[in-house]
């Protein structure tokens, strides 16, 4: 709970921890913690501590007051409207079959003011005195709640671009004479306008490139000057180049994470519904028992993130003679995905040497990491990218398309490339890279060691940090002026 004794900030995460902008929140809250303005977080929550959407755990190190949507959960499980509880569930930035969280355009006014309240009476109960700054991830009811709460404070928003995806989706949408290009709801244009006075209202708004910067501005009714860019940062302490288990060490790994404990799921199936045995993976070895180049896939199953044509690619690339490799599928939260499953694409195609290893903590990734050879997301318009620098930080080069974040960080300099770029939705192209990746051991060396440099000298959570704490301070000192 915020006191007299406490920071006098506010961070707002509205949704349940999942995805890269949940892991923004942690880290940035313990490298603030650190300084002058360590914040108290309030976060929606969901399941037990043993579940990855429990807020108090994912946030253990963090002071964090946590909204729980659990009962919210269990009502649709019975049939009813998640929506229509004292604390509904959050609603969501993409619409998704057979989750509890529905898209923000399909909630009626009622739907929005019961969010409003409950946020709002979760912060009156949890907060002693006023904040100084409040700083909200994402464009959430959590704007109107603080904006009804605290009128006068600042506010800094902070993008994280899935709004800003829904937002572009709704403007080519309207633009095109197919209406039915999206479905984007019955209350589009005041969930639109809400977000757009909120942006507005902000004190200032915090984009993780400049690409999504430029997006913010065409897309919102906030001028150029009060969007600041603020790459996201590595914990390098957690993801570090010199961390390499002997062979048989990382073939055990495997049979780990995809038999003993295995945590990939069908669509409409449970965790753990994808099973491997000790002989599928002899896929990890060649005839003479040496590891074959393993490809990773860390991400959400959304459709930017263009799984299914990496698949396709990994597929293509097999059947046409390419090197024996093995592709690895990390992520996928529970229940939710857009477009065809990863796992239905394998069985469509007779992908041989897909593994799919489900949902897993941060801090497995970095000994997954230590376990694969080539990172490969040919996400299009990925905001940033948080987990192409997780791997490069780990030392693993990185396959990414020429568009959005990584531009910002993937070969910046052409002569000392740190992974590969190749253009978006191009399964010829992506087929390319991947054979040039696992075809040369020695440019997978030499890209990853020049990624793992890169990434120590140009981000860190601590330099995001001291970015954040002088938004803070100006906003303080112009609120005073003001």
């Amino acid at each position: 709970m915020l006191s007299h004794l406490d920071p006098t900030v506010v961070m707002g995460f509205y949704f349940s921890p999942r995805g890269g902008s949940a892991q923004v929140a942690r880290y940035l809250c313990r490298a603030l913690g650190a300084g002058a303005w360590a914040p108290s977080l309030f976060a929606g929550s969901l399941g037990a501590s043993s579940e990855s959407g429990n807020a108090e755990t994912f946030f253990s190190d963090v002071d964090c007051n946590a909204l729980d949507y659990s009962p919210a959960r269990s009502e649709w499980e019975r049939g009813h409207d998640p929506m229509a509880m004292s604390v509904p569930m959050h609603a969501s930035f993409e619409a998704k079959d057979g989750v509890p969280d529905r898209i923000f355009f399909g909630l009626d006014d009622r739907a929005y003011a019961r969010q409003v309240t409950s946020w709002t009476t979760f912060f009156r109960a949890h907060t002693c005195v006023d904040p100084d700054v409040i700083h909200l991830h994402h464009l959430t009811p959590m704007h109107e709640a603080v904006r009804r709460l605290w009128p006068g404070t600042p506010v800094i928003t902070h993008l994280h671009g899935t709004e800003l995806k829904m937002l572009a989706l709704v403007g080519a949408a309207s633009a095109s004479a197919d209406t039915r290009a999206v479905n984007h709801g019955r209350w589009t244009k005041p969930w639109v306008a809400r977000m757009r006075r909120w942006a507005a209202d902000s004190h200032r708004l915090v984009a993780v490139s400049a690409h999504d910067g430029a997006l913010a501005a065409e897309l919102l009714p906030v001028d150029r000057g009060r969007i600041s860019t603020i790459a996201n940062g590595v914990d390098t302490s957690v993801f570090a180049s010199d961390i390499s288990p002997a062979p048989q060490n990382r073939l055990a790994m495997w049979h780990r994470w995809l038999v003993a404990d295995p945590q990939g799921w069908r669509a409409g199936g449970p965790v753990g519904s994808i099973r491997y045995t000790a002989e599928d993976l002899d896929a990890f070895v060649d005839e003479d028992g040496d590891p074959v180049p393993v490809v990773l896939f860390v991400g959400r199953f959304m459709e930017f993130k263009r799984v299914q044509l990496l698949v396709e690619a990994h597929h293509r690339m097999r059947s046409n003679g390419g090197r024996r490799s093995v592709l690895v599928i990390a992520g996928g939260y529970p229940g939710e995905w857009e477009g065809e499953h990863p796992f239905d694409t394998v069985q469509r195609l007779g992908a041989q040497d897909v593994f799919l290893l489900g949902w897993r903590g941060h801090e497995d990734l970095a000994e997954v990491l230590s376990c694969v050879d080539v990172f490969a997301a040919p996400a299009v318009d990925e905001p940033f990218g948080l987990v192409y620098l997780e791997a490069m930080a780990a030392g693993v080069a990185p396959i990414a398309t020429a568009t959005g974040g990584p531009l910002k960080f993937i070969n910046t300099e052409p002569d000392h490339p740190t992974g590969w770029l190749v253009a978006p939705d191009d399964c010829d192209d992506l087929v390319r890279a991947l054979s040039a990746a696992v075809s040369d051991g020695e440019q997978r060396s030499s890209r990853g060691k020049r990624a793992a440099q890169f990434v120590g000298e140009h981000y860190s959570w601590a330099r995001a940090a001291a970015s954040f704490t002088e938004i803070y301070d100006d906003a303080v000192t112009d609120r005073a002026v003001g």
